[in-house]
């Protein structure tokens, strides 16, 4: 059946629009022993190389992901440009979700360093991991490499607040959280056409998604939902419930 363009993203905003109201009600009062921070990379209308001055709604975005590293559950995300003010924002968020003392690993961006101590001052054991990768293959090599990632041949560790404890420095779920969101969302896929053209679509999509993996898809560890690893429902919701939820 024939379905204008417009409607779906209609159903998009107004759902979109819903789940955000329902992660804000149910990511809260969140206890954990550590949290994994990383930001994700998407195109929203252009590439970068082709924005002017007006672009600012256009362009390269990242959406920053707070994950509790033993649940698996995204306490937190947020779009943006990848600066000291949106990762200031994002943080802001995290301390208000979180209770207690938690240990933070991030990238090495260096925006963290300065807005993890402003916003979780004397609660958080706070460390970066910044992976260290083999030099580019010369320019004749290139053809071999363009769609595979650098070699990792090294990470350092650096305990910036605190007393982190080493057998929790990882990001490593983070990135795999990474992966399950662009498998699902073609909206973060990095060779087609598939991105988003407007940064509200795109938002409402990373409400959608968060909401379903937090509450309705079984992680295969775990053996149950994120939510329910936490403790923050009982049973894992079908696609219909999270939708009778939102829109309550």
């Amino acid at each position: 059946m024939d379905c204008d363009p417009h409607t779906v993203l209609k159903v998009l905003e107004t759902i979109g629009q819903k789940c955000e109201q329902l992660h804000d009600r149910f990511s809260r009062n969140i206890t954990t022993g550590a949290l994994e921070i990383d930001e994700l990379w998407s195109r929203v209308g252009i590439s970068q190389k082709r924005t002017t001055f007006s672009d600012a709604l256009r362009g390269d975005f990242y959406t920053f992901l707070a994950i509790t590293a033993r649940e698996k559950f995204i306490v937190s995300h947020h779009t943006g440009k990848r600066d000291i003010f949106n990762a200031d924002t994002f943080l802001e968020d995290v301390s208000k979700r979180v209770e207690g003392r938690v240990q933070i690993t991030t990238d090495s961006f260096h925006a963290y360093t300065k807005v993890v101590p402003k916003h979780l001052p004397e609660r958080t054991d706070f460390a970066t991991l910044q992976k260290m990768y083999a030099l580019p293959l010369p320019p004749k090599d290139e053809v071999y490499r363009r769609y595979s990632p650098p070699r990792c041949v090294g990470v350092k560790l650096r305990v910036r607040v605190g007393e982190p404890r080493t057998d929790r420095i990882s990001t490593s779920f983070v990135e795999r959280s990474n992966l399950t969101l662009r498998h699902f969302n073609k909206r973060f896929a990095r060779l087609g056409m598939g991105w988003s053209r407007k940064l509200d679509n795109h938002r409402y999509a990373m409400s959608l998604f968060i909401c379903t993996y937090n509450l309705c898809k079984v992680h295969s560890t775990l053996g149950c939902t994120p939510a329910v690893g936490l403790k923050l429902t009982d049973e894992t919701w079908t696609i219909e419930r999270l939708i009778d939820e939102a829109t309550k």
